[in-house]
């Protein structure tokens, strides 16, 4: 059982390069996999799954987050989560409307994440995109299966899961050349708002 993870590049693949460095593309989507692998292992545990992958630039997302949020401007990543989720404890459990599913690999949803505003946190925060661009890839994760940070208890089992999977793949993706002090250090309050 595993997690099936479908890429969707609207980047130009020049500026998506550049974001992954120095990650070849085959690392960057392995990066990728293996973070939305374990966010979903960790809220949902080993079911098989599928998740949509979108990777875009300010332009489109400008669009999305109008489109749905009402909000202007590009924001970080947006979750498209394709069913009701109850969260107890951390972790995720279909709502009841949802409960049955028909055999196979349930389809959670799309995760969308603004490249170029992922480039810009992580210059802001001295870290490299591709540390970035997984801790978004693992915050939408967790919004497409039900967690939310509005309240306070809420946002912190959001962030101790987090803090799970970004050690995972600190110590599994070695290859990603992170940095002291960044994101891995501090995980609890590394995600920007209006993620």
């Amino acid at each position: 059982m595993g997690i099936a993870v479908s890429f969707h590049h609207r980047i130009a693949a020049d500026r998506l390069a550049a974001a992954a460095a120095p990650q070849t593309g085959d690392q960057f989507h392995a990066l990728l996999e293996s973070a939305l692998g374990e966010t979903v292992r960790a809220a949902i545990g080993a079911q098989e799954a599928e998740i949509e992958l979108t990777l875009c630039g300010d332009a489109e997302m400008t669009h999305l987050n109008f489109d749905h949020m009402g909000e202007r401007g590009p924001t970080d990543v947006l979750a498209f989560p394709l069913h009701e989720w109850t969260v107890d404890e951390g972790h995720s459990h279909l709502a009841d409307e949802d409960a049955i599913t028909p055999p196979g690999a349930l389809l959670l949803g799309d995760v969308v994440i603004d490249v170029d505003q992922a480039v810009r946190q992580a210059a802001e925060g001295g870290w490299r995109a591709p540390q970035e661009i997984a801790l978004l890839a693992v915050h939408g994760t967790l919004h497409l299966l039900g967690h939310d940070h509005a309240e306070p208890e809420d946002e912190e089992a959001m962030r101790a899961i987090e803090r799970r999977v970004l050690a995972a793949l600190h110590r599994r993706h070695r290859n990603v050349g992170w940095r002291r002090g960044s994101l891995f250090d501090r995980s609890a309050d590394a995600v920007p708002a209006g993620g």
